[in-house]
């Protein structure tokens, strides 16, 4: 940097040269006009320098090494960041961590390639560092790619030995004689299957499992691992349950039996379906509530937080001497009394305050409504599979009636849910698992036919499969059944599996029933199972459960 105080003083001599030239000539005049000194920052910027704020120039020199120094510092930086994403790629790298590499590397070459002010030497260094980079990274690429090979031929193997023990277990299909398969619920809700002449196992609701609804059915999962070594079960059953809907204020709907903010013995005990409470918690039998032991402040009662038709409260039981509250499981829900030492069971003891007297009454949890769904067995060693779809239903959900004398067509839609397996062992398709559905049935009253459409498959991996299969025209009832004859006595319930456009020949088995006539005396809802083949490689097993349109 240099202080331009030098110009000052060569303009003060030059002024004082002409003063005495003009003065001493004997009135001579100038004949050439003087031209003006430039300024420092003139003659700064005029050198291709940088005139600064501080008054102070930069020279053209030293702006070269100052750009010399940004370059340096953004091939520096870029290296810097190219070789954390070279290293950062391993085996276990995803393709978002690659393309992050190759990025970096790709911005560390045209940092370089920016570098204009530095030598072609340097640079040419730079380069070197980059080029080895490129090849550990593309040393890396190849190692991950030989592992992601490893293992996808790993997933291979094991979706191959997953689809030969799912394709076995699928063998029979639904209802042959040769091995009954059957799954069924209970007046409860509890869902039992069968095997052959094996007694019925039945299965637990598993309740840290949410499964999607399923056009609209609600979908849970259940579950069962008996003692011994008889393996695992599970199955995965969607319901047609009703909403719950607002009634009266509780206090209204219970005037006649509601008197100090206390809900009597005798209509707590009356409705088992509307007892509710977490510490009601058995699947089965009895559940009792002891006094506290030792009990020195005297406790005579039992209190449980809970609700009664759908109102949140607390429950109190009394007991009694020598008798203890219980709560005993009904065919829905809960019965609540006492039992005494030899444990005899009488109703009553227990009342029930809510929380608020004027909250809405809810209509109870549907304890009717029909039902359809999957299950499947594995052995102890994993070695043998046995699945099967089913319909059901709680309570009873009433036939239909008069269907010959219907005219006149209806659409019922909804879900469908089952298993699948498509095997190869000769290096074709191997795709295996559970898979969820649209289910479409039109009827033709005029002819009491119907006829049926599964579509927009859906794996358990959340990938869509490009199928559908169609239920061939079948006869229904007077009753609603859907009976497999086409009305002439020949069977027709099969079914015909399409996949990528290309459709299996006829094969097979479906069947169901359309139910409970609505007032215009249409059924509302239909359930039914099926299965069907793809030539020898296919094989699936599923139910369905739809509403009228």
């Amino acid at each position: 940097m240099q202080k331009w105080k030098c110009f000052a003083m060569v303009a003060l001599l030059v002024a004082a040269l002409g003063v005495a030239g003009c003065g001493g000539g004997g009135g001579s005049t100038a004949t050439e006009e003087e031209m003006p000194m430039p300024t420092p920052q003139e003659m700064c910027e005029n050198a291709d320098g940088r005139w600064n704020a501080d008054e102070t120039c930069t020279s053209a020199a030293e702006l070269v090494m100052e750009r010399q120094a940004a370059q340096r510092g953004a091939i520096s930086t870029a290296i810097g960041t190219a070789t954390t994403a070279v290293n950062a790629v391993d085996n276990d790298s995803s393709d978002a961590d690659v393309t992050a590499a190759d990025t970096a590397l790709a911005n560390a070459r045209s940092a370089i390639a920016a570098a204009d002010d530095l030598s072609d030497e340097e640079k040419a260094a730079n380069t070197g560092t980059v080029n080895a980079l490129a090849t550990v990274l593309d040393g890396a690429k190849t190692a991950r790619m030989a592992a992601m090979d490893d293992e996808q031929r790993a997933a291979d193997m094991e979706m191959m030995a997953t689809a030969s023990k799912l394709y076995k277990g699928l063998e029979h299909g639904l209802g042959d004689a040769t091995n009954v398969r059957t799954g069924a619920s209970d007046a409860a809700g509890v869902i039992s299957v069968t095997i052959g002449t094996d007694a019925a196992v039945p299965l637990a609701e598993d309740k840290k499992t949410t499964v999607a609804a399923n056009h609209g059915w609600a979908g849970k999962r259940h579950a069962a691992e008996p003692t011994g070594d008889v393996g695992t079960y599970e199955a995965y059953v969607y319901s047609n349950v009703a909403a719950a809907t607002e009634g009266d204020p509780f206090n209204e709907e219970y005037s006649a039996n509601f008197s100090d903010g206390v809900l009597d013995a005798a209509t707590t005990t009356g409705t088992a379906s509307r007892i509710a409470s977490p510490s009601f918690d058995q699947s089965a039998g009895l559940k009792r509530f002891k006094l506290p032991t030792p009990n020195p402040s005297g406790v005579t009662r039992i209190t449980v937080p809970g609700s009664y038709h759908g109102v949140s409260g607390t429950y109190t039981c009394t007991p009694g001497d020598r008798n203890t509250c219980v709560s005993r499981v009904a065919a829905s829900g809960f019965d609540l009394g006492v039992v005494d030492a030899s444990n005899a069971f009488t109703a009553g003891s227990w009342t029930f305050s809510p929380t608020s007297a004027t909250a809405k009454v809810t209509d109870v949890a549907d304890t009717v409504y029909a039902s359809y769904g999957w299950w499947i067995h594995k052995s102890e060693d994993g070695d043998t599979f046995t699945a099967s779809a089913f319909v059901t239903e709680r309570g009873d959900v009433p036939a239909a009636t008069g269907i010959t004398a219907l005219r006149g067509t209806a659409t019922y839609m909804g879900g469908a849910a089952g298993k699948y397996a498509l095997y190869s062992s000769t290096g074709g398709t191997n795709d295996a698992g559970h898979f969820t559905a649209r289910a479409t049935l039109e009827a033709d009253f005029n002819a009491d036919m119907i006829t049926g459409t599964i579509d927009q498959f859906m794996g358990a991996d959340g990938q869509s499969r490009n199928w559908s299969v169609e239920l061939m025209k079948q006869t229904v009832t007077d009753g609603g059944l859907i009976n497999g004859t086409d009305g002439a006595g020949a069977d027709v319930s099969m079914t015909k599996w399409t996949i990528d456009g290309t459709a299996a020949a006829a094969a097979g088995q479906w069947t169901g029933s359309i139910q409970d006539n609505g007032d215009d005396g249409v059924p509302k809802v239909g359930t039914g199972t099926f299965h069907s083949t793809y030539s020898t490689s296919g094989r699936m097993v599923g139910a369905f459960g739809v509403n009228k349109q």
